[in-house]
């Protein structure tokens, strides 16, 4: 089944024209039924124009002329003709259809014609079909269908899949019955497992409610895949009969079939020395903490990268029979080691340029470049319309600032015209305040003022003003800049304008939980990692911080991390057959793409009276 979606484009006269020719692809085979009024003018698909049918039913009379200006009328729809179809349709008033084919097919007409008016309730409400009426199987599936796509478009998955179950309970033809068990499937599968629930106990058959039962089996799969195969086979017995039985969907049986990662023998391959020795035994300090808490006794290799090169680290894990593997971390190790064929599954630590990815590679990192696009997503769902980028002149500067851009623009690919993110870059720290300046025109303000003092005299009282366009700034900076650029933010900004909100993502964030009385910083809305901001965490940061003095922001970020990669292990087979599996770990809540990379969904966080304060 295809979806339309009836927005104000003129497409849409295209996809209602499509939908009334693509429903009655099954209505041309022989009928299931031998309904009791026959037609010999086949109905549901015109080819020829509107007159041509038109002049046929003038010259006909009784149930033919009839046929000939529902044939009418469908071929204006089908052309856009929305002029001469109401003029067919004042010709047939529904108290005048003179059997059933011809009142079914003045539905489907009817309710095409309010989908042209984008009136999808209308559209809804008017096919109706009646448990009295005698037609063909494939009449009423078109029906169902047609409904079924409407109710889909109006956000009502759940009565769309109850019509599609009523055409399947009527299909014949076997590539027909297939399509329709997906699509029903995936109607489902928009429905949060609350609500399947709710559904499941005021089910009316036991086919629909062996489709509930499964979506929820299925939607359970991602809190818990270990337990699914046997769910599917208690499933099969109590619904032994069911549509389903035979054809249960494919991901689900490949999940119910995949075995985990059990390895009892671990190598990380860290850098546990040298000038990045701290940060990758913050790492190494976070896999640690979660294998001890998990009370595991698996044998685990630490080999320091920089010991020995990248590739021999990498080569002993392999000769030493090790049976996952957890790192390098650095993206120029990553880069050395990720050609390296092996069957060893692998959870690298950071991406490298080409993130083609081997059957059992995954990567795993702390990359800005995705809280860039988290906080365009982030800013558009506030309302926002014109964020500006403030960044750094250099090379990671220009890199956020481009991501930023084109996700916004991809957020806006259904609009016209709309407009490109403005980028500010700084090269120096001390140019930021003139950098903002600069952004909101209040320089040239200024000099017009000191203009017209020279002019009239110094007694003029005036105020700078500055511009009201800009709704939202996007900051990349570290923390020692983010501290500047607030305060100047805020008496840049015109009295009479509204205060320009600031984003940052979390390199710009060096908050602790002791920190408070920093109100300049007040307003700043901060991505960051949920862990640094929790409370209530029995591994809080603050009793890390007691283990480990002198771990920075950044390092328990790293540890962070590495809590999640030894936890992921166990999850990551089953994650790549679920790319909608959220894992709520330490470092975000995670889940894995089609190129094996595991995201990180940051929490959001704001400056409230000098304290940080997560709100999302």
């Amino acid at each position: 089944m295809f979806k339309l979606s009836f927005g104000k484009d003129c497409k849409q006269l295209i996809c209602i024209a499509a939908i009334s020719l693509i429903l009655w692809g099954c209505g041309s085979t022989p009928s299931t039924k031998n309904p009791k009024v026959t037609n010999a003018i086949s109905l549901g698909q015109a080819t020829q124009t509107h007159d041509y049918y038109a002049d046929k039913a003038i010259k006909s009379s009784g149930i033919q002329q009839q046929a000939y200006y529902l044939l009418a009328l469908r071929s204006a729809l089908n052309n856009g003709q929305l002029d001469a179809a109401d003029n067919y349709l004042g010709l047939l008033p529904s108290n005048s259809m003179l059997n059933d084919d011809h009142r079914l097919e003045l539905q489907l007409l009817q309710s095409l014609r309010f989908a042209y008016a984008d009136d999808l309730s209308l559209a809804i409400a008017t096919l109706s079909p009646s448990m009295t009426w005698q037609v063909s199987s494939n009449r009423l599936i078109a029906l169902y269908q047609q409904r079924a796509n409407f109710l889909a478009q109006n956000q009502q998955p759940s009565l769309a899949a109850n019509d599609l179950i009523n055409a399947l309970s009527l299909a014949q033809d076997e590539s027909l019955k297939a399509t329709l068990r997906q699509t029903i499937w995936q109607e489902y599968q928009l429905l949060p497992i609350e609500e399947l629930e709710s559904l499941l106990t005021t089910a009316t058959s036991i086919e629909q409610s062996g489709w509930l039962a499964l979506a929820i089996i299925g939607k359970n799969a991602l809190q818990s895949p270990e337990s699914l195969q046997q769910q599917l086979m208690q499933w099969g017995t109590q619904y032994p009969n069911h549509a389903l039985s035979n054809h249960i969907p494919e991901r689900l049986v490949a999940a119910a079939n995949v075995i985990p990662y059990a390895p009892q023998k671990i190598s990380i391959i860290l850098p546990l020395s040298g000038r990045f020795e701290r940060i990758g035994q913050a790492v190494q300090n976070g896999i640690l903490s979660h294998l001890m808490a998990k009370n595991s006794e698996q044998d685990i290799q630490l080999i320091d990268s920089n010991d020995i090169s990248a590739v021999a680290a990498y080569q002993q894990a392999i000769d030493t029979e090790s049976e996952f593997i957890i790192g390098p971390l650095l993206k120029s190790n990553v880069e050395q080691v990720v050609a390296i064929e092996s069957t060893i599954p692998t959870l690298f630590l950071n991406t490298p340029r080409d993130t083609r990815a081997a059957p059992n590679q995954f990567f795993f990192s702390l990359d800005k470049e995705s809280e860039a696009l988290q906080g365009a997503k982030y800013i558009y769902q506030l309302g926002k319309t014109h964020p500006v980028v403030v960044a750094p002149d250099n090379v990671r500067g220009h890199q956020i600032s481009a991501l930023f851009s084109q996700q916004w623009q991809e957020l806006h690919e259904d609009e016209l015209g709309a407009d490109e993110v403005e980028v500010i870059l700084f090269k120096k720290d001390n140019e930021l305040k003139a950098t903002i300046e600069r952004l909101f025109e209040t320089d040239k303000s200024q000099k017009r003022i000191n203009t017209m003092r020279y002019l009239v005299g110094n007694k003029m009282e005036a105020e700078t003003h500055s511009r009201r366009d800009i709704d939202a700034i996007y900051l990349v900076a570290n923390p020692k800049q983010t501290s500047m650029l607030m305060p100047s933010v805020e008496v840049t900004v015109s009295a009479y304008a509204n205060q320009v909100p600031v984003f940052v993502g979390s390199s710009g964030n060096a908050y602790r939980m002791t920190d408070s009385g920093l109100t300049h910083l007040n307003q700043l809305t901060i991505s960051e990692i949920p862990w640094l901001l929790s409370t209530s965490n029995e591994l809080s940061p603050s009793a890390i911080k007691r283990l480990w003095p002198k771990m920075k922001q950044s390092q328990l970020r790293l540890f962070a991390m590495g809590h999640d990669a030894y936890g992921l292990i166990e999850r990551l087979a089953q994650m790549r057959l679920f790319p909608e599996y959220r894992l709520q770990g330490l470092s975000g809540q995670l889940n894995l793409d089609e190129q094996s990379k595991i995201h990180r969904e940051m929490s959001w966080a704001q400056f409230q009276r000098g304290r940080l304060k997560k709100i999302q």
